[in-house]
């Protein structure tokens, strides 16, 4: 493969549209069934609880997407907050990223300039 080959960064975004579907997915469901018999009831704790969640998906969609966006360009900053996403967040993540870093220490340019 060259250095401009985008395989990895399409990875990448077909890893990011479809959990971005299922996030939201999952809120559409709990929001038009809100009396499933699994769920607690409605209390202050769960709005809270709700509320911090959603804070911290929004928080991860938007580093993930910034590091996608700026995964194949020289400076390699933003594959590895790709690398520690797919530690934190989500391990599919793991995959493009790892191969987009091997790929860029292959390339003779830029060899050991991460």
């Amino acid at each position: 493969m060259d250095r401009d080959s985008k395989v990895f960064q399409t990875i990448a975004w077909i890893i990011f549209i479809i959990e971005l579907i299922l996030i939201i997915g999952v809120g559409l469901v709990s929001h038009f069934y809100p009396r499933d018999p699994t769920a607690r009831p409605d209390s202050f704790l769960k709005f809270i609880v709700s509320f911090y969640f959603v804070i911290f998906a929004v928080i991860m969609e938007v580093l993930t997407y910034f590091a996608i966006k700026h995964m194949t360009r020289e400076n390699q900053s933003w594959n590895i907050v790709l690398i520690i996403m797919g530690f934190i967040h989500n391990p599919l993540f793991l995959i493009p990223s790892i191969g987009e870093l091997i790929l860029h220490l292959k390339n003779k340019d830029t060899y050991g300039h991460i």
